[in-house]
């Protein structure tokens, strides 16, 4: 019955399974397979086009909040585009330029998604689901490998990481939101550890910033609307507690652990900055000051490695590895796009997705709860790391927002006229 049910769902809306498609395919592999995450915002890009005449009618149809929420889009390129102003290598600007231009291809993505006006948020749920054991499967093939080098299938072991534990809050959402039988609870508690092991295994230390969040809000929600019992949390927990005392993943995180402990007292009373921990406070340190020379639009993308090379030449910083990113996304909209960009930053990052999730004309739990885990994850995942630099998760970032955007909107939509 079921199958029935999908097939013909199929047949009435190929589209729309299509773009559900792309997005469950994003969510599984988007940040371990090679060309997956560039190949799904391609293909949704280009399907956009279908909705190309009824773009204007459909924008202009939005609530003010909405084309706010779009705009903040638009001016993160364009402060991506100022920069240049200030560009030394040009070359290495036209080639991260891309990223910033993705911002603003998403926006015909979200009003194709309006025009159909049929939530795929169920894909994203999906793809969450199923990432769990398929990236634990790929980080236990690269443990196999190699038990010394982090898990990170095609891509960087940070994004590999940060995926793994979104999905974790992806699939939390669902857990307390909708109304699911004992078997698909059951279900996606064991992805859910499947995608925390593997998040483990990514060994990037700031994805665990964010899992006291998701364990505050399962216990805000536990007390509040008793969604999930709490025994179920207790279970949940003592599985992770004995997962940690009785495997090497374990001792896993008590090593990456004592490193960040031992690396952050090195910089700061020896300063040793050749580790992992310092070499990423020695490139903030030297981020603020490259700053501090262009405070309105930043040295632009791509001249920050130029700089430490340039302090390299003096004398300074010997030793340490050379690179682009300054692994914090506050810090490198900073130093790249200065003032603007930071703004741009913020509004398109945060302010924004959290106004429109928020909004008290639109009361769907399902999506404020979505919305803010993704929003919040993303936010603290870039403490850490420069995710903005890297395609996969920008792909993984406007393609959540844009699908849970749209889902509020439809939902809204959907009540008003009832």
């Amino acid at each position: 019955m079921y199958i029935e049910k999908f097939v013909s769902a199929i047949k009435a809306e190929p589209l729309v399974f299509t773009i559900g498609l792309c997005v469950l395919l994003l969510a599984v592999m988007g940040t371990s397979v090679r060309h997956v995450s560039s190949a799904m915002f391609s293909i949704l890009f280009l399907l956009s086009f279908s909705a190309l005449k009824d773009w204007k009618s459909l924008y202009l149809s939005l609530s003010k909040l909405e084309k706010t929420f779009l705009m903040a889009f638009l001016l993160y390129t364009i402060s991506g585009a100022l920069s240049f102003y200030n560009v030394d290598d040009v070359d290495k600007y036209y080639k991260l330029f891309e990223r910033y231009l993705r911002f603003s291809m998403i926006i015909p993505v979200y009003i194709l998604l309006i025009k159909k006006n049929i939530s795929v948020l169920n894909y994203l749920y999906i793809g969450a689901v199923i990432s769990g054991p398929f990236l634990l499967a790929v980080a236990l093939q690269n443990y196999l490998a190699d038990p010394d080098v982090p898990a990170k299938g095609y891509y960087h072991h940070i994004i590999f990481g940060q995926l793994a534990m979104l999905n974790v809050g992806i699939m939390l959402s669902a857990l307390l939101t909708k109304c699911l039988s004992r078997q698909l609870q059951i279900l996606i508690f064991v992805a859910m550890l499947c995608g925390i092991t593997a998040a483990v295994m990514s060994q990037a230390r700031g994805v665990w910033l964010v899992f006291p969040v998701y364990l505050m809000i399962a216990i805000y929600f536990v007390i509040k609307d008793k969604r999930i019992s709490a025994n179920n949390i207790v279970i949940f927990l003592v599985v992770i507690i004995l997962f940690s005392v009785f495997t090497p993943i374990g001792n896993l995180i008590k090593q990456r652990t004592e490193m960040a402990i031992d690396d952050v007292s090195r910089f700061y009373h020896e300063g040793q900055y050749v580790s992992s921990v310092g070499t990423r406070l020695a490139m903030w340190d030297i981020a603020i000051d490259v700053w501090e020379q262009h405070p309105v639009l930043g040295t632009g993308p791509g001249d920050f490695d130029d700089e430490i090379i340039a302090l390299q030449n003096k004398g300074e910083y010997i030793g340490m590895d050379v690179h682009n990113s300054a692994h914090n996304i506050y810090i490198q909209a900073l130093v790249d796009l200065g003032v603007v960009g930071l703004t741009a930053l913020l509004f398109v990052v945060l302010i924004m997705p959290l106004r429109l999730f928020f909004d008290g004309n639109n009361i769907n739990q399902e999506g404020r709860l979505v919305g803010f885990i993704t929003v919040i994850s993303f936010a603290v995942f870039g403490l850490s790391e420069s995710w903005t630099l890297r395609s996969p998760a920008i792909s993984v970032f406007l393609i959540y927002i844009i699908i849970i955007a749209s889902h509020m909107h439809i939902f809204f939509s959907k009540n008003k006229n009832i």
